[in-house]
């Protein structure tokens, strides 16, 4: 009886030459598992969220500038792509300031057309007499940064004659895309500041879970580092959400609590956190141990809470744990101010829901 080829032992078996070939061309090794996982890889629900946003907001500047008869209505475009910004808030407070900075540059470089006709000046004299006043203004106040850069196009593209139609047609172009740019965030798979402070916050609370018991169990300095990192830039990040939902409350598109005080007490927990890591290298105590599953699942339970609703944590296993270090030592003087922030930050967190 006639048989195949025998495998040899070990040997993985050969895809079919097809699927050997396409694996060749997008570089991988069949059948690595490690990069057919980052060929799956998908980009988050707010990234395409975003995506959409900016595309639909281009597309409307365009169609609506062209409609309007706009001359350049690429400015149109560009405005609506520079200020679509993650959030509502942000996408709010960046057209109110591009369009501020584009009328203050506007209004410079007309007014350098005007002085033209009284005092001749060259092109490099309107240069300097325009861009020198926007320079100082936006070293002054850092949101009119874009104002040297409009007071300059006026000043260098505009036809000698038409300075102030030239002036105003960039103003219309530009402060079309800013408005299309807003509307489009509000209306178009809006994403308020609110859903950023949550997802942030939900990330520092699992870090912060993970790093305390780090720090009472000994975990690896490399360990720690990386999810201090992790902390700190999510931190970061609300505390611009927190800027950009004050802006949205400022235009009453948000009610409810602001997001700054859970924001304070977030911090004031990661210096918590912090010294028991100290307390550790100070005054180890031999049942360290024991406390890290205690203070771990409470901030799991935070975390859930803001995930999906679960219960506020219970502290009281943490009340039973410090009923086992002596008052005196470092360690129990950390976990009794952590509980305490503790306490403050479940009255913040149920503030942010009940929001």
């Amino acid at each position: 009886m006639e048989t195949g080829p025998v495998q040899p032992s070990g040997e993985r078996e050969r895809p079919p030459l097809g699927a050997r070939s396409l694996a060749i061309r997008i570089g991988s090794v069949w059948p690595d598992s490690e990069r057919l996982r980052r060929l799956a890889w998908r980009p988050p629900v707010t990234a395409l969220r975003h995506t959409a946003r900016t595309v639909a907001a281009a597309l409307l500047a365009y169609v609506v500038a062209e409609g309007a008869g706009l001359p350049q209505a690429y400015w149109a475009v560009i405005s609506a792509v520079v200020v679509m910004q993650g959030s509502l808030g942000g996408t709010l407070s960046a057209s109110i300031d591009r369009l501020l900075a584009t009328v203050a540059g506007a209004v410079a470089g007309a007014a350098c057309f005007l002085l033209a006709t009284e005092i001749p000046l060259t092109p490099l004299g309107r240069l300097t007499v325009a861009i020198t006043p926007m320079a100082l203004l936006a070293a002054l106040r850092p949101n009119f940064r874009l104002a040297p850069i409009t007071a300059t196009i006026v000043v260098l593209a505009a036809p000698p004659h038409a300075g102030l139609l030239f002036a105003f047609e960039r103003v219309a172009e530009i402060g079309l895309g800013c408005v299309i740019g807003g509307l489009t965030a509000q209306f178009v798979l809006p994403d308020r500041a609110r859903r950023a402070i949550e997802t942030n916050a939900t990330a520092i609370l699992d870090a912060l879970g993970q790093l305390a018991e780090a720090h009472l169990c000994g975990g690896p300095a490399a360990r720690i580092d990386a999810l201090n990192d992790s902390v700190n830039r999510a931190l970061n990040a609300i505390a611009t959400a927190a800027s950009e939902e004050a802006r949205e409350r400022a235009l009453h598109l948000r009610t409810g609590p602001p997001a700054a005080p859970m924001l304070r007490t977030l911090r004031r927990v990661r210096s918590d956190v912090a010294i028991l890591g100290r307390a550790m290298l100070v005054d180890p105590q031999p049942n360290a141990a024991s406390a890290a599953g205690a203070i771990r699942g409470c901030f799991d339970s935070a975390a859930s809470f803001l995930r999906k609703g679960a219960p506020l944590p219970a502290l009281d296993a943490i009340d039973r744990v410090l009923e086992s270090f002596p008052p005196a030592t470092p360690l129990a003087f950390g976990i009794a101010t952590l509980r305490r922030d503790l306490a403050e930050l479940n009255d913040r967190l149920a503030e942010q829901r009940s929001g």
